[in-house]
């Protein structure tokens, strides 16, 4: 009797575990294969390369998903969920690369690639029967739902985020025309989100607005009369707001951010002088260790190695003195008029000692002047 209870237990647990095989071959084994095998939660890098089109690249950080090439601002997270669904995207068939005519397929040469931190999908043309789109990544073609490709040809503009301010350290003190703004404003302005973004055109009017924050940077916009429209000069963007904002002054506030540091006024040191290299036996002479000669100054006047010394103190102007010979000898004309000599007399020192006067104790009278 207890040997037909053991056999019963026996064959009620064989049929248990072969029941829970054909569950788990049901639910797990033939679950569809997926594009990609990770989480997206452990992403930290995307890119998005489109032949032609600028760089996409998006970085996540403590505060959440961040724009770094085109622009630099925050991303949109609810894209990036939509884009990153396309890891879990079901793979129809696949083939090995090599065995593949990938011209054919829209794989050579590749046009788009989305790169997940280390894995690389390159993105090809459509399946003309099942109209599912070509992908290729570790050396396999995969055949998936062409649910994701407008993701991919967007626009960098789609990816930037609406926020108005960025997410990492609210602003502390913001100004509209140079007049502080209220507190009750400032915190209304804090998280809010844009209807849309769009590039910003030719019209650059607006009243400008600054915000600033704990680091001492500072944000500016162009605000419309109406308050709806947000213009970013630096990275050309429009943010479009649904209802105008009202925005209240408070001139007694106090900006708590530190200030601006002043620009640095003090002058470069001088160069380190050049040493001459040393000589091919290797070793220094005295020339190599002799400060290299300084350049020759540009504003310098040339000198003329003929001119007479200066006898005048250092660094005191050169004087010119003419004398009498110098004036009337060899010069040819008076003046303008070439053709006449200079006047009898001229340039002479009427108090100057006479040249030609008699040596004293020669007993002959002097020369009478002209």
């Amino acid at each position: 009797m207890a040997a037909r209870w053991l056999a019963n237990l026996l064959l009620a647990v064989m049929l248990g575990l072969l029941a829970l095989g054909i569950h788990h071959e049901l639910t797990v084994s033939r679950r569809p294969q997926t594009l990609a095998g990770i989480d997206a939660a452990d992403l930290r890098l995307i890119e998005v390369e489109r032949t032609g089109e600028p760089l996409i690249r998006l970085e996540r950080t403590s505060d959440g998903w961040r724009m770094l090439e085109p622009l630099t601002l925050d991303a949109d997270p609810g894209r990036l969920d939509q884009l990153l669904t396309i890891i879990q995207a079901p793979v129809e068939r696949s083939f090995p690369a090599p065995s593949a005519a990938l011209d054919e397929l829209g794989l050579d040469p590749i046009k788009l690639r989305l790169r997940l931190d280390d894995l690389t999908l390159a993105f090809g043309g459509l399946d003309p029967l099942g109209q599912r789109r070509y992908v290729m990544a570790d050396g396999l073609v995969h055949l998936i739902d062409d649910r994701f490709h407008h993701l991919l040809i967007a626009p960098p503009i789609d990816y930037c985020s609406r926020a108005l301010l960025p997410h990492a350290g609210p602003p502390l003190f913001a100004t509209l025309n140079g007049v502080p703004l209220a507190a009750k404003s400032l915190q209304a302005l804090i998280g809010l989100t844009a209807e849309r973004v769009e590039p910003m055109t030719s019209d650059w009017s607006g009243e400008p607005v600054q915000f600033k924050f704990a680091d001492g940077n500072a944000l500016r916009f162009l605000v419309s009369e109406d308050r709806r429209r947000w213009s970013r000069p630096d990275l050309k963007l429009r943010y479009v707001l649904t209802d105008g904002m009202l925005l209240e002054l408070d001139p007694t506030s106090i900006d708590p951010t530190p200030p601006a540091p002043p620009p640095d006024l003090r002058p470069k040191p001088p160069a380190a002088p050049s040493l001459i290299l040393p000589s091919d036996t290797g070793a220094l002479t005295d020339d190599a260790l002799a400060p290299a000669p300084a350049a020759p100054d540009p504003l310098a006047t040339e000198t003329d190695p003929d001119a007479p010394v200066s006898t005048d103190s250092p660094g005191a102007p050169p004087s010119v003195r003419l004398s009498p010979e110098d004036l009337g000898e060899g010069r040819a004309g008076f003046g303008s008029e070439l053709y006449k000599d200079p006047p009898t007399g001229f340039g002479v020192d009427p108090f100057a000692p006479d040249p030609e006067a008699a040596a004293p104790g020669t007993g002959e009278p002097p020369a009478r002047r002209p």
